[in-house]
């Protein structure tokens, strides 16, 4: 009876110091299901995925890392992969303050350079966009506008591109399609049409809005017989406003019952279309 007793305790014994000895493992490294993928190609690796983590691929599955304070994942060949290295790589310091840095890594992450004494404090943007630090702001992968509503709508930065914005469940559905060459989305159409075809010509005096931009509007005038016109621009944050044939006045622009036009929002280059 007590050899029995003794090895349950033993077994009991042997149990916990093993249980203990994996909880002293995991304080170093962990499972993380979401490198399991990225493991699969690469089933013994040593893994930079952002500045402040590795993950060590052991047969096809992904333990992780945490680099500590001065620490960063550094992708060393005489260390055969990934480590955590005192201040290196500089990418992933801050070298300016109150700036924002891209992770090398993972363009879906970024940190914050408050100064050059304290940590940087590192984001994520949301699945699918990926930080813009000319903007400072998180935008889609291919460099479209977020989606906020349903649509068709054109890519300001670059109208001979435009995309669909479909709701879901858990968030958007974004497809992008492309005109063809010289062509540009237009909205009120839903068409790819030639913005050229909207260039304004004088018919007779007055001042008329131009329809490529409305920020923009045209005086026409007489001079030697002959039927010119000169472009103007409203003030910043202003647009033209069309009161009758001829005549009308630069206000603010709130952007809510203004008249969009054909192209209302996109960048058409100066020269894009033949004088």
């Amino acid at each position: 009876m007590r050899s029995n007793t003794f090895f349950v305790v033993l077994v009991l014994g042997v149990a916990l110091a093993a249980a203990r000895d994996l909880r002293a493992k995991r304080r170093v490294t962990t499972d993380y299901h979401d490198y399991s993928k990225m493991c699969e190609t690469q089933p013994d690796k040593f893994i930079c995925v952002d500045c402040k983590t590795m993950v060590q691929c052991v047969k096809g599955q992904a333990f992780t890392r945490h680099c500590i304070e001065d620490h960063y994942c550094s992708v060393k060949p005489e260390f055969g992969g990934g480590v955590c290295y005192p201040d290196e790589p500089k990418a992933c310091k801050c070298e300016k303050a109150n700036s924002f840095r891209v992770d090398p890594y993972d363009p879906q992450k970024f940190f914050s350079c408050k100064n050059l004494v304290t940590p940087p404090v590192n984001y994520k943007c949301p699945d699918g966009m990926v930080f813009d630090v000319a903007s400072a702001q998180c935008q889609t992968g291919n460099g479209l506008p977020q989606c906020t509503k349903a649509g068709t709508f054109a890519n300001p930065a670059n109208c001979s591109v435009y995309y669909s914005c479909i709701g879901l469940q858990n968030g958007w559905l974004q497809k992008s399609f492309q005109c063809n060459s010289g062509l540009m989305y237009n909205k009120e159409k839903g068409a790819c049409e030639d913005p050229c075809l909207y260039q304004f010509v004088c018919k007779q005096e007055g001042r008329y809005p131009d329809l490529l931009n409305q920020q923009n509007y045209f005086e026409c005038y007489m001079l030697g017989g002959k039927l010119r016109q000169l472009r103007y621009s409203c003030p910043e944050g202003y647009r033209w406003d069309e009161i009758s044939a001829g005549v009308g006045q630069c206000v603010e622009d709130h952007d809510k019952n203004a008249s969009k036009g054909a192209f209302y929002g996109c960048d058409i280059p100066d020269g894009f279309c033949p004088s």
